[in-house]
């Protein structure tokens, strides 16, 4: 998440959508007034950022009276630590964080992708993580996608990032196989004149070891899922199955 003040912009990152090397092109025009929450040091992002001239994680610490629920009061009265805001903040989160006058004033934009396309990304990339921890016999895809369907449908959809209920609630929706493009055109609207391009080397890149296009990949069970889970994106979006 990114929230600048600098330009009155409210930026939501979703899932598997190029958020992290986004985050990294905008945080070229932030500045330290701004709020911008931190990449993965551990994979290099926060290195990345800091080799393309961007603002690393700033304000990223919830207020006082923001914080929710339980573990994050515990935290606070026991060690002290106060909560961070999250990666993928939800628009209603902010809105709540900051108020209906700020969320109103600020142009809100996210990223989506074609959700078939963006299920079998996310499948390589938690294979990933798993065989990191030094496990193996991860799941296969159709396994993998009933399992989330059951237990993380958000993983595979993301509508709750950016809508409420059944309405999109941000001003604009950029798409990701059409990022750069978008991206240019969002810093004229916006009147950014910083840099605010993708890095040359994506953040998360290089993961999905099958590169087939999913429509060979997916089974007709995993269509279905996905089309179920998706299905307010696929039809507000205009997303369609390509290639079967």
């Amino acid at each position: 998440m990114i929230l600048s003040h600098s330009h009155r912009f409210v930026f939501i990152k979703t899932r598997k959508t190029a958020g992290s090397s986004l985050e990294i092109g905008l945080s070229r025009a932030c500045d330290p007034d701004d709020v911008i929450t931190p990449l993965s040091a551990k994979r290099g992002e926060e290195a990345l950022r800091r080799q393309e001239g961007g603002v690393g994680p700033v304000n990223h610490h919830k207020p006082i009276l923001a914080h929710r629920g339980l573990k994050e009061w515990r935290r606070l009265a026991l060690r002290g630590q106060r909560a961070e805001f999250g990666p993928h903040t939800t628009a209603l989160e902010i809105r709540r964080y900051f108020g209906d006058d700020l969320w109103t004033r600020y142009y809100r934009f996210t990223v989506e992708r074609n959700p078939w396309d963006r299920a079998v990304s996310r499948y390589w990339w938690q294979k990933l993580r798993w065989e990191e921890r030094g496990r193996s016999n991860f799941p296969k895809l159709s396994e993998y996608l009933v399992w989330m369907a059951r237990n993380k449908p958000h993983w595979i959809s993301n509508w709750g990032h950016y809508a409420v209920g059944n309405t999109i609630v941000v001003d604009r929706v950029l798409r990701y196989e059409n990022l750069s493009a978008d991206l240019a055109s969002l810093a004229a609207e916006l009147g950014v004149k910083s840099d605010i391009s993708l890095p040359a080397r994506r953040a998360k890149s290089g993961y999905r070891q099958d590169k087939r296009h999913y429509s060979e990949i997916l089974t007709r069970a995993d269509r279905a899922l996905i089309d179920r889970l998706c299905h307010r994106e696929i039809a507000e979006l205009g997303y369609e199955f390509e290639g079967g």
